[in-house]
């Protein structure tokens, strides 16, 4: 009984086991038929290349392939594309080596704020500005061309004494005003203002200041951290004529009061900005320039800018400011200075050394001047001068000078030398050297006008009408134009026959 008993639980056993085995191996069967097996494009291509069998009727039939899928019998079991290759566009920020540069006025306006050859201007006609404060401060802190501009010129102000600089003044800013007298005759309207930015200007003060019923006008003289060599300062005139004045007496007085700033600052840059209504200015100063092209309220320019300089400023338009109906305008400097506009030109002088005069003496004393005696006289002549010239080439040593088109007249080595000490007294860093190289300069530029002064003076003294009249071209700036005559040798020949 106990044997049998132990048979059973044996062979109960094996059954168990023999149970779990199936349970497992219909497990892995059943996972394995699950899986999903995936191919690629590429694998996809290749097993076809591997299988590929001819395209007929009957395989169409037998695969049973739709008419409208189904190839043509006889063509190739697949296709393969050829490779296009797609150039791939490159963003800005990729490319190593820049395509140049942008260029342009405005474009140089944003990027050089301080070293500009003239000032930068917005000029606008505010009817009232007390109340457009506001807008002007957020043109000037939001406007990508205002935000630089080196001075404001603001017309008909509307301002009056009861009324401080407080409520105008702005940031970074030097105020100079003119409100309209009470005792021309008229208390509302009128008014001048000019802002002067302090990055680059801080020296400007008012010159002259005029109130009166045909005109109104406020000049300021700025001397800027930089100006171009061939300007000593820069003379801004704001003004504002009434609708209703003399035109005749507006522009008398103020061509008198331009030829009197002319006289007093000869190598300055004049601007005479604002609203002139109808007075033109080119029948008192015909060599001024007017820069304002554009209509600035309805289909007239009233608003103008006249300069001494040709080209001197681009004028772009911009909106109203606040409720005003003048439009305002921004002028960008356009000029180009005379050290760009051409390079230095390379001259050589002579330097006489010490004891050269008396070499050349001795020299002269010891020639045999009957050598050069000749029956003709223009040979005798070529031959003296040309041992003469011979005789100072040997005593004296030639040098090579630059001189650059902005230099000037009073400008000597003395002069350089001077300059030279200052500049190496400021790098060593000693004050003492350093104030003393400026006192020595200063005298030494002042010596050199003087010495130019005297030598100018010296042409109207002397009975030599050459010498008197490049004295007169030396003090009224006279350059003789080029005008070449047409025509040829047969002219030349002609004009000989008919004068002879």
């Amino acid at each position: 009984m106990a044997a049998h008993s132990g048979a059973a639980a044996q062979c109960s056993s094996t059954w168990r086991s023999l149970w779990m085995f199936l349970c497992v191996l219909s497990c892995v069967v059943n996972t394995s038929g699950g899986v999903n097996i995936l191919y690629s494009n590429c694998e996809l291509m290749r097993i076809g290349l591997q299988c590929k069998q001819e395209i007929t009727a009957k395989f169409i039939w037998k695969h049973g392939i739709p008419s409208e899928i189904a190839r043509s019998p006889g063509s190739l079991w697949t296709v393969i594309p050829a490779r296009v290759r797609v150039r791939r566009k490159r963003k800005q920020k990729e490319r190593k080596k820049k395509r140049g540069c942008r260029a342009g006025v405005l474009y140089r306006l944003q990027k050089q704020t301080k070293r500009l050859p003239l000032p930068s201007l917005f000029l606008t006609n505010a009817r009232s500005v007390a109340n457009k404060m506001d807008d002007l401060r957020l043109q000037v802190s939001s406007s990508k061309f205002v935000k630089n501009c080196c001075m404001l010129l603001i017309t008909e102000t509307w301002l009056n004494p009861t009324i401080p600089n407080t409520v105008i003044d702005m940031e970074g800013f030097l105020l100079h005003r003119l409100d309209r007298d009470r005792n021309v005759g008229k208390c509302r309207g009128g008014g001048l203002c000019v802002f002067v930015r302090e990055s680059w200007c801080t020296n400007s003060e008012i010159i002259t200041r005029h109130c009166s019923l045909e005109l109104e006008y406020l000049s300021v003289k700025c001397r800027p951290f930089y100006l171009p060599r061939e300007f000593s300062v820069v003379i801004i005139l704001v003004v504002y004529n009434p609708p209703d004045a003399n035109a005749d007496l507006a522009l008398g007085h103020l061509g008198d009061e331009i030829g009197n700033l002319q006289s007093k600052f000869p190598d300055a840059v004049y601007i005479i900005a604002g609203d002139f209504n109808h007075v033109d200015l080119h029948a008192v100063l015909p060599k001024f320039h007017q820069h304002v092209r554009c209509a600035t309220r309805g289909l007239n320019t009233l608003d103008k800018v006249y300069t001494n300089i040709a080209n001197g400023y681009r004028t772009l338009q911009l909106p109203h400011l606040g409720q005003s109906d003048h439009m305002s305008l921004l002028l960008a400097p356009e000029y180009i200075p005379l050290r760009k506009q051409s390079g230095p030109v390379v001259k050589i002088v002579k330097s006489w050394p010490e004891g050269a005069m008396e070499q050349l003496k001795d020299c002269f004393e010891q020639t045999n001047w009957e050598v050069f005696d000749h029956p003709d006289l223009e040979e005798h002549t070529a031959a003296v001068l040309g041992y003469m010239v011979h005789c100072i080439d040997t005593v004296t040593v030639d040098k090579r000078i630059w001189v650059y088109p902005n230099q000037k007249p009073w400008m000597t080595g003395k002069v350089r030398r001077l300059l030279y000490a200052r500049n190496k007294a400021f790098k060593s860093g000693d004050d003492l050297d350093y104030s003393a190289a400026r006192t020595n300069l200063r005298r030494g530029i002042k010596q050199a006008k003087a010495e130019y002064k005297r030598r100018i003076e010296d042409c109207f003294l002397s009975n030599n009408m050459r010498q008197v009249w490049q004295g007169v071209q030396q003090l009224t700036n006279y350059k003789a134009k080029k005008v070449s005559s047409g025509g040829g040798v047969e002219v030349a020949e002609e004009l000989n026959n008919f004068f002879a």
